[in-house]
């Protein structure tokens, strides 16, 4: 039997929690975050995050004691590249050198790792490489170890800390053969951003960032009761007196889809042979319908839950999608 492991996800405003088993999500759990303990899916104070952490595993009766952090974009550089073909033991020697145009530090202060892609056989010799494709990652060790310590504080030892898009790509590749062979599209409805992540042939290939996300429609919100911003974000996770379908809050769910339109029309018109017609969504915003309508009627692509995968974890690809991922090999 499969030793379940913690998956966990710490946000601007939701840490994100799911027990895995094997590919299974056996539980999960959303907790909100403190208010400024998080900026920007940067921790800001550590020890009340520790506490918020080890509330949230008492709460949801999670009983694996082995986490696998999610790592946000802004802690992690990630490149897809191609490398001539080496033992692991040679490429963790080269791999720091691949990312010289991004790290001006030193890179001796980084932790670097990589998720293979496929061994290219282009030479002569049909049974040895000659090129390798791979996902490699980059994230400071400085931060690694203070949430190794974090984990710890919580009763948690850190086992694997995976950067947000290949987590991403381990649960779409987990989830169908058929993500394999095709081009797809990962909509996260975030409170802060919205996020458009492509993957070709189940690889990721580029991430979208729109500055719009569920925070503006708070504002709007705020902004239509005259009331203070604390208290619009309690109306907008309650839908207080249907407030979601106000003008106010259609405009700025017009202003999202735009924004995804535009970043799909991107990639489509730089990819001209792209098979792209799917577009999954997941994230904080998944149960706002009239955010969902807006966005399927401006983007043409078929727009579907993530959860369409999986309906007895509905749940979990909804709100927990990246957590699982980091859990997976």
């Amino acid at each position: 039997m499969a030793k379940s492991i913690l998956g966990v996800e710490i946000g601007t405003r939701r840490i994100k929690l799911v027990q895995v088993s094997g590919t299974e999500a056996e539980k999960f759990l959303t907790v909100q975050v403190p208010e400024d303990n998080v900026k920007s899916d940067t921790i800001i104070a550590w020890d009340a995050m520790a506490e918020t952490l080890k509330g949230a595993l008492k709460d949801g009766g999670f009983t694996a004691k082995k986490a696998a952090l999610v790592v946000p974009d802004s802690a992690a550089y990630v490149r897809r590249m191609i490398m001539p073909a080496m033992t692991e033991s040679q490429l963790m020697v080269n791999l720091p050198y691949e990312f010289r145009d991004f790290i001006q530090d030193d890179k001796d202060k980084y932790s670097f790792d990589y998720a293979m892609i496929e061994m290219k056989y282009t030479g002569e010799n049909a049974d040895t490489p000659t090129d390798m494709e791979l996902i490699g990652a980059a994230m400071p060790k400085a931060l690694l170890e203070q949430y190794t310590e974090l984990f710890n504080h919580a009763g948690l030892r850190l086992i694997k800390a995976v950067p947000r898009i290949i987590a991403l790509q381990n649960l779409i590749r987990s989830l169908s053969e058929e993500n394999l062979k095709t081009d797809m599209a990962i909509l996260d409805l975030g409170y802060g951003v919205t996020k458009v992540d492509i993957f070709r042939n189940g690889i990721y290939e580029v991430t979208r960032s729109i500055d719009i996300g569920l925070k503006d429609v708070a504002l709007a919100i705020s902004n239509k009761l005259n009331c203070d911003p604390h208290i619009a974000s309690s109306y907008l996770n309650s839908n207080q007196n249907d407030v979601l379908e106000s003008q106010e809050c259609r405009e700025v769910y017009s202003q999202i889809a735009v924004e995804i339109m535009r970043a799909v029309n991107y990639y489509t018109y730089e990819n001209q042979g792209s098979s792209l017609d799917k577009l999954y969504y997941n994230g904080f915003g998944s149960w706002i319908k009239p955010l969902i309508q807006e966005i399927s009627d401006s983007v043409q692509l078929t727009l579907i839950p993530l959860s369409d995968f999986k309906a007895t974890e509905k749940e979990a690809l909804l709100n927990n999608a990246a957590a699982i991922g980091a859990c997976l090999d």
